[in-house]
């Protein structure tokens, strides 16, 4: 399959109480497919992991959504400015990865 355009799929992890926020950025960006699959698990390091427990309470998930390689970017640059206007340290981090294959 011949890619029409460079497309990106962006992957933001976040902590879960941050869900209606990011789903708000969504709208703003009038994106309509996107998956977001929530419960994550996750280690950042031998010693630190959160696993939804009583020590550490509360759970991360992952947004994943494919665009366009400007609509991407556009969008990476408001979740930078959100992330930026979080109050305290939080789970917000993005990746990006090219598509080479699209089947849609």
């Amino acid at each position: 399959m011949v890619l029409e355009g460079e497309y990106k799929e962006l992957r933001v992890i976040y902590d879960g109480s941050l869900e209606e926020i990011v789903l708000k950025e969504l709208e703003k960006s009038e994106i309509v497919k996107f998956s977001i699959i929530p419960k994550l698990k996750v280690s950042w390091h031998k010693k630190v992991k959160h696993l939804n427990t009583h020590i550490w309470p509360g759970e991360d998930a992952v947004l994943m959504v494919i665009l366009e390689k400007e609509a991407c970017y556009k969008l990476i640059e408001n979740f930078l400015e959100l992330k930026k206007g979080l109050n305290y340290n939080i789970t917000f981090n993005i990746s990006v990865r090219a598509i080479e294959y699209l089947n849609m």
